[in-house]
C-alpha cells in the first residue's frame, strides 16, 4: 500500500552542527555519547543504536569512528531521528593530545497511511481528508515537534558536549 511521507531537517537550512576538539582524552566524546543521547531525547536503550563503530589500533594515534542514532516516537505519525557522527584520534600516551570531530544532525519524519485499502495514499478520499487534517490540525503540531524535539534538543546536546569536551561556547 502507498503512504505519504513528510521529512524535515531539524536544523534547516543547515544540515548539522559540527564541534571540533583538540586536547587530552578525545575518546571521552564516545564514552559519554550513549548516556547523553538517551538523556536528552528521553529514550530507552532499545531506541539508541550504533550503526558503525571502528577502532583502528594499527597506528598511533588510534583512530576511532562512531555513527550513533536515536529514534524518538512522538505520536502515531511522527518520529525524530537523530544522527551523531564522532570521528577522532586517541593517542596511546594519555599525556599527549588528540582530536575529535562531532557532527550532530537529525530530521522529523511523518508517515500517513499505507496500512490498508482505506488509508492508501492513492485513495482520493483519503488524500483529501489527509490534506485537510494536516493543513488545519497537524501542521502546528509538526512545527512544535520541529522546534522543541529537533532544534532545541540538538542545541541542548551541543551544549552538553561542549561541557564534556571543555569547549567554550562561541561569543554572541
Amino acid at each position: 500500500m502507498a503512504k505519504i511521507v513528510m521529512q524535515d531537517d531539524c536544523l534547516a537550512p543547515d544540515l548539522q552542527i559540527t564541534l571540533n576538539f583538540k586536547g587530552p582524552n578525545p575518546i571521552i566524546a564516545y564514552q559519554k555519547l550513549k548516556r547523553a543521547m538517551r538523556d536528552v531525547w528521553e529514550v530507552e536503550a532499545k531506541d539508541y543504536w550504533e550503526r558503525e563503530f571502528r577502532w583502528d589500533t594499527s597506528g598511533d594515534p588510534r583512530e576511532f569512528l562512531v555513527k550513533a542514532y536515536v529514534v524518538k516516537m512522538l505520536d502515531r505519525f511522527s518520529r525524530v531521528i537523530i544522527e551523531i557522527y564522532v570521528h577522532g584520534h586517541q593517542p596511546s600516551d594519555p599525556s599527549k593530545s588528540g582530536d575529535v570531530e562531532v557532527r550532530i544532525g537529525g530530521y522529523l519524519k511523518t508517515e500517513f497511511g499505507g496500512k490498508g485499502i482505506i488509508d492508501d495514499a492513492r485513495n482520493p478520499l483519503y488524500k483529501g481528508l489527509l490534506w485537510m487534517y494536516n493543513k488545519y490540525f497537524y501542521w502546528g503540531q509538526r512545527r512544535y515537534y520541529l522546534h522543541e524535539w529537533c532544534y532545541k534538543k540538538l542545541h541542548k546536546f551541543r551544549d552538553i558536549y561542549q561541557k564534556i569536551l571543555n569547549i567554550s561556547p562561541p561569543m554572541q
